[in-house]
């Protein structure tokens, strides 16, 4: 493996921790709020954290009473929420206020671990990844207009996990972390899922959280051992960006999330924080 491009010491504690009054109950999930830069997570409790712009505070908005995993944002500020325990997708205003619960039922199917949401391009549906320990499918889609859901993509995953949108819309990246590695799967023009395709192999890593920075790189967190890669899709270059042995800064990473070019995000699910990553020293 070859040196991590920065040092440990770029990651720090944005805010929480095990001694904080804002101490954050085991965060797996974090997303960014566009309009002020603020940040929302979720809990182990299905609680509903939103976190100052400067990490001076935290609060809990909400509370499902299960297990909160992914989240993520829409440009009418509903956030969506994946909830372990629930099976089911809650949403919620930015006031923290339920609206509605996604349970995903296509025929004999059942959505049974929502792991992860990630909105289409035009935001006119939600992609949620099952998390199905037994090796089955896959991908399910909300239309979030007629409120119909279908398991989208029924191929066989190997723990099926984050999910990122391509930036150009046409396909999703997923996680599978048993594989380990990433994958690709297009979104035809039909609306229909096109045929997985392995595009990454992690054989050392337990894979977890995906995010396209602004310049189009890949990054990938990995919950075992304590890693954060940045990949690159047209050329295939894997760099190794950060690496915390230590566990004190990023402690099983999860979910991660860009503010803007110079700022990463990390939940972590083995800790009561979310953990800031300078990007500054990789240019």
């Amino acid at each position: 493996m070859s040196k991590p491009l920065l040092p440990t010491e770029a990651a720090s504690i944005f805010c929480g921790g095990i001694l904080s009054p804002d101490r954050l109950d085991h965060p797996e999930g974090v997303c960014v709020d566009p309009r002020d830069g603020a940040l929302w997570c979720g809990g182990e409790g299905g609680q509903l954290y939103r976190i100052e712009a400067d990490g001076s505070s935290a609060r809990q908005l909400a509370c499902t009473g299960g297990f909160a995993l992914g989240i993520c944002m829409d440009r009418r500020h509903r956030l969506y929420l994946c909830d372990l325990q629930h099976r089911c997708v809650v949403v919620f205003d930015d006031q923290g206020k339920e609206l509605t619960r996604l349970q995903g039922v296509d025929g004999d199917e059942s959505l049974q671990i929502p792991n992860y949401p990630v909105l289409s391009a035009d935001e006119g549906f939600l992609y949620v990844s099952d998390t199905r320990r037994s090796g089955g499918p896959g991908i399910w889609r909300f239309d979030l207009e007629t409120g119909d859901c279908q398991l989208w993509m029924r191929e066989t995953c190997f723990s099926a996990n984050g999910l990122a949108l391509a930036p150009d819309g046409k396909a999703l990246y997923l996680v599978e972390s048993h594989l380990p590695g990433v994958s690709r799967i297009p979104i035809l023009k039909s609306g229909e899922a096109g045929t997985k395709e392995t595009v990454l192999s992690l054989p050392e890593d337990e894979p977890d959280g995906l995010a396209f920075a602004p310049d189009g790189s890949l990054w990938i967190s990995i919950y075992n051992p304590t890693r954060i890669y940045r990949w690159h899709p047209d050329s295939g270059v894997l760099d190794l960006i950060i690496e915390d042995d230590s566990t004190d800064f990023i402690h099983h990473a999860t979910n991660i999330a860009f503010r803007n070019a110079n700022e990463l995000f990390c939940a972590n699910l083995g800790a009561w924080h979310i953990t800031q990553i300078d990007l500054k020293g990789l240019s």
